[in-house]
């Protein structure tokens, strides 16, 4: 239940960001969605430090690459709802 969750919140700060894209609000909409994706997935870290062995650069480099895509797919969400804003003429 609890993966569920993370999956429905994890998509609708996507489609908020994206949102918020659209009808042209600040960039600082990317941070707040970077930052929101960056928790999701540090929450399940757990599970994947444990996946690999508990090695000792596994803990920043799963955290390095949690706030990368995060980033990322933020930016990604935002330049796309600013596209579909230009297209709808928004």
């Amino acid at each position: 239940m609890r993966s569920r969750a993370q999956g429905i919140l994890a998509y609708a700060t996507i489609l908020a960001t994206c949102t918020a894209g659209m009808l042209h609000l600040s960039w600082w909409a990317f941070v707040a969605g970077a930052s929101i994706l960056a928790l999701i997935s540090i929450y399940n870290h757990p599970v994947a430090i444990r996946a690999l062995g508990g090695s000792e650069t596994a803990p920043s480099a799963l955290l390095l690459s949690s706030f990368a895509n995060a980033a990322m797919t933020s930016a990604a969400a935002l330049v796309v709802g600013r596209a579909i804003g230009w297209i709808w003429g928004v």
